[in-house]
């Protein structure tokens, strides 16, 4: 295995990363006009980018040369 195929879990993983900042970026603009009865949407879009983010934190996890339990 080359280095570039053991590098693109990785990569995708920093490029959604990228995509869930500028989606919090996007939601947290919206956030200070929220009127009664749109919370839900929008903590419904934190729950999907919580787990994204959960979803690349098992990708780096789980990246050849890592150690179970992180910081090392």
């Amino acid at each position: 295995m080359d280095d570039h195929s053991s590098a693109s879990p990785i990569v995708a993983t920093g490029e959604t990363v990228g995509g869930v900042l500028s989606d919090l970026a996007a939601l947290a603009g919206r956030l200070p006009g929220l009127r009664e009865g749109e919370a839900g949407r929008e903590a419904s879009i934190l729950d999907r980018l919580a787990e994204e983010l959960a979803e690349a934190a098992a990708v780096l996890r789980a990246a050849p040369g890592e150690h179970p339990g992180g910081m090392s």
